[in-house]
C-alpha cells in the first residue's frame, strides 16, 4: 500500500529537490513545518544553521544579527558584517560556499519585515552555489519572492499537492489562481493573496454562493438572497454586491452567458468542497488501497463544517450534506482498516465517525466489537451506555435489539 503519511510525502519532496534548487519555501497550509525544518539538521554530513524569528515585524538588521549569531554558535564560523544588505548577502553566500555547502533554515520567516527582507533574499539566492540552500518556514506565502523571475528557476515550494489544496505558486498558469477553502470558517486567496476584508457579510456570502453553485440563474440568486424584494430592488442590490466582489478580488468572479452566471474562464479555481466530493466519489469505485488514499485526502480537506462562521439556509443545507459525507468517509475508512486487520486504525476512525454522527448505531456496534476483540469490554459497554443515554435524552427511544444483544453478549463475557 502506498504511504498515506502527508509528512513522509513532504519529507520525500524536500529530500528529492534537485541541487540547483537553492530556495525552498514550506507551504503555509502544511501543518508539519516544524518537524520538516528539523530534517536537514538531523541528516549528516550536511551542515545546517537554524534561525527562529520570534517576534513580528522584525527588521532586517535583527534578522542578519540572528544569522551571524547562529553561524557563530552552531558552526563556529564568523559571518562578516557589512553596511549594505547586498554586501551582506554576498558575504553570506561566500561563507556558505567556503564551508562546502550550508543549509540555512529560517522558521517564521513571515515575521520579518517583508519590504526589507525581500530585497535581501533576492540578492542572496542568485549567489548561492549548488550544495547550499535556504529553507523558509512561513505562515504566509512570500509572493514577492515567488513572483521574482530571476528566482523562479532556483525556487521550489514544499510540499506541493493539488489534491490537498497545496499549490505550486512557483509555476503558475497564465490565469489568475483562486483558492477557496469553504470547509471550516472560510478562506479565500487570489494569486496567493489572502482576502481578509469583504466589506460586509453579503459580498462574502454571495461570493461563496457563486463558487459553490458554479452555475446559477438570476432568479435562483434573488430567491436565495432577496425573496422579499421586488425585482427592481433585488437587481440593484445584486449588481452593487457583485461589483464589490470584483473590487475585492481585483478581477471579475463571474461571466453571464446563456442565462447563467458562471465562474469566469479567466480564473483557475481550486475549491476544497469539489476536491472533497470528488475524492469521496472516486473512493467508492476504487481498489481498497486507492480508496484509502482518496479518503485520507478527503478527510484532510474537511477542516470543519461548511462556512462555520456564516448562517444562511442554503449554507445550512450544504453543510448538512457535506457533514454526512464526511461521517460516511470516516466510516468507510474504518471498515477498510478493519478489513486489513488494523484494529487500532479502524477503532480510531470509527470513533471519529460516531462523533460526527452519534446516533448511527451501526458505528457504535463496530466500536463495541472492536473494543471487545481488543480485550476492553468495559470500554465497549461504556460506549453502549452513552448511546443509550443519548437516544433517551434526544429521541426518547432505546437502542435497537441488535445493539442491546451485542451489549448483553459482551456483559456476559465479563
Amino acid at each position: 500500500m502506498k504511504n498515506l503519511d502527508t509528512f513522509t510525502h513532504a519529507q520525500e519532496q524536500l529530500r528529492s529537490l534537485p541541487r540547483h534548487i537553492v530556495l525552498a519555501i514550506l507551504h503555509p497550509d502544511f501543518h508539519g513545518q516544524n518537524r520538516l525544518l528539523a530534517q536537514p539538521l538531523a541528516e549528516p554530513p550536511a551542515k545546517a544553521v537554524f534561525v527562529n524569528l520570534a517576534q513580528p515585524d522584525l527588521p532586517l538588521t535583527k534578522l542578519i544579527a540572528q544569522l551571524q549569531e547562529a553561524f557563530a554558535t552552531q558552526l563556529g564560523v564568523t559571518l562578516p558584517a557589512h553596511t549594505s544588505p547586498a554586501d551582506t548577502a554576498a558575504a553570506l553566500a561566500g561563507v556558505m560556499a567556503e564551508q562546502g555547502g550550508v543549509t540555512v533554515i529560517v522558521s517564521a520567516y513571515d515575521y520579518a519585515r517583508q519590504e526589507e527582507a525581500t530585497p535581501f533574499i533576492q540578492a542572496l539566492v542568485p549567489q548561492l552555489r549548488e550544495g547550499s540552500r535556504l529553507i523558509l518556514g512561513t505562515r504566509e506565502l512570500p509572493m514577492p519572492l515567488l513572483g521574482a523571475p530571476e528566482l523562479r528557476k532556483r525556487t521550489a515550494i514544499v510540499p506541493v499537492n493539488p489534491d490537498k489544496m497545496m499549490l505550486d505558486y512557483v509555476h503558475l498558469s497564465d490565469k489568475k489562481v483562486l483558492e477557496v477553502r469553504a470547509l471550516g470558517p472560510g478562506r479565500v486567496l487570489i494569486n496567493g493573496r489572502l482576502i481578509s476584508h469583504w466589506d460586509g457579510v453579503l459580498p462574502r456570502t454571495l461570493f461563496f454562493y457563486f463558487v459553490d453553485r458554479g452555475m446559477t440563474t438570476r432568479d435562483e440568486i434573488f430567491q436565495t438572497f432577496w425573496p422579499n424584494l421586488n425585482t427592481r430592488e433585488a437587481t440593484n442590490v445584486f449588481h452593487v454586491t457583485k461589483r464589490k466582489i470584483s473590487e475585492i478580488l481585483g478581477t471579475d468572479l463571474t461571466v453571464y452567458w446563456s442565462g447563467f452566471y458562471r465562474i469566469s474562464p479567466e480564473l483557475e479555481l481550486h475549491y476544497d468542497v469539489v476536491k472533497f466530493a470528488e475524492a469521496v466519489q472516486n473512493a467508492a469505485v476504487a481498489t481498497d488501497d486507492e480508496a484509502l488514499l482518496l479518503l485520507h485526502n478527503a478527510i484532510d480537506l474537511y477542516r470543519g463544517p461548511l462556512l462555520s462562521m456564516l448562517e444562511q439556509m442554503w449554507i445550512g443545507q450544504r453543510r448538512a450534506e457535506l457533514a454526512s459525507s464526511y461521517a460516511e468517509a470516516l466510516a468507510v475508512l474504518a471498515r477498510l482498516y478493519a478489513k486489513q486487520h488494523e484494529q487500532h486504525n479502524a477503532l480510531g476512525f470509527f470513533l471519529r465517525a460516531a462523533a460526527a454522527n452519534p446516533q448511527r448505531e451501526d458505528l457504535v456496534r463496530h466500536i463495541m466489537e472492536l473494543y471487545h476483540k481488543m480485550g476492553k469490554p468495559a470500554e465497549a459497554l461504556g460506549v453502549f451506555d452513552r448511546l443509550k443515554d443519548g437516544l433517551k435524552r434526544s429521541l426518547d427511544v432505546s437502542p435497537d435489539p441488535q445493539t442491546q444483544m451485542l451489549a448483553e453478549t459482551i456483559r456476559a463475557s465479563l
